[in-house]
This record gives structure tokens, sequence and C-alpha cells, in this order.
């Protein structure tokens, strides 16, 4: 069993209201609220479907068990802040990778382990286009979907941008 969360957000958003707004044409800032919200909502989809953090992050991260080499999700992996197992702090582990986002325990095999670190996000233009296509769809769509309507799915270039960020782990 894997369970991670997200125990604060430490980073900021990679796109501004006024960045959205000369994107999508608005000149009005009674959407400007709302606007936010897209921001954020765009940004987790993408964090999501590429599994990785657009925007820095303090996670825990637990495992059941592990055979003692294990990757941490949604990297790339700024620090680690702790390393417990069964309940006892240890510092006798080695990090590993390109991103730090492989751990191997010096013990090997392990229970209950629970990893608390922080994550870099990511910050490219490639991603920044993928939000602003995304918010741009999501403002153009604001309403309840009528069944029945044929719909298109999210715009496949969004897709196309954040595949080459996507990491295989979740």
């Amino acid at each position: 069993m894997h369970q991670i969360k997200i125990n604060s957000t430490t980073g900021s958003e990679l796109l501004t209201t006024q960045n959205v707004k000369d994107y999508v044409r608005i000149d009005t800032t009674a959407d400007d609220a709302l606007i936010g919200e897209m921001i954020s909502q765009s940004r987790i989809w993408c964090e999501n479907y590429i599994s990785r953090d657009i925007v820095a992050k303090n996670r825990t991260y637990y495992l059941e068990k592990t055979n003692g080499v294990f990757d941490l999700p949604f990297g790339p992996v700024a620090s680690i802040s702790q390393v417990t197992i069964k309940g006892t702090t240890t510092t006798d582990y080695e990090i590993l990778g390109l991103d730090n986002v492989t751990i191997e325990l010096d013990q090997g095999p392990a229970e209950r382990v629970k990893i608390t670190y922080v994550t870099n996000g990511i910050n490219n233009p490639l991603i920044k286009q993928a939000m602003l296509q995304l918010i741009s769809v999501y403002y153009d769509n604001r309403t309840d979907f009528v069944t029945g309507v044929n719909l298109n799915e999210l715009p496949s270039s969004t897709k196309n941008i954040l595949t080459s960020f996507k990491s295989m782990f979740v």
C-alpha cells in the first residue's frame, strides 16, 4: 500500500491572472477571482497528468513495505526532511538519481516507511503554454454540460505539450 499527501504548497503559481487575461483576451476584472481559481485547477490537473509537481510542495509518502529501494512520486526532489521506519527516524539511506527521487535504505527491505520531502517544482515555458490552453478551455466552457450533446475532450495539444514531462510513476 502506498499513500501520499501534500502537507503544504511552498511555491507560487507559474501564471498570473494577467497572463491568463492576455492569452484569453479578457478585458474586464469581473472574472479575476474565477481566473485565479482556474489557474490552480489547471495546474493541479497538469501535475496529476505528468505525475510531477509544477509548484514546489512539502509532501509525505508512506510505504507499507519496500524492498529497500523506491522512488518518491512527484519529483524533482529538493530535499528530504525526514525518513522513519516503523516510527523511528533514520538517516541510514542514500539519495540516488538525477532528480533525487530514488531512495535506497541501508538496511534493505523495510516496513511502514514514511518519508517527508520537499519538491522543486518545474518552471518551463511549455508547461505554462499547456496551462494557458487548459484555462482557455475551462473559461470558454463554464456552463454545465448537456446530456446527449457532443463534447470535446481537453485539447490534445495540451496533452501533447505535457507528454515530454510525464513521469511514469503514478
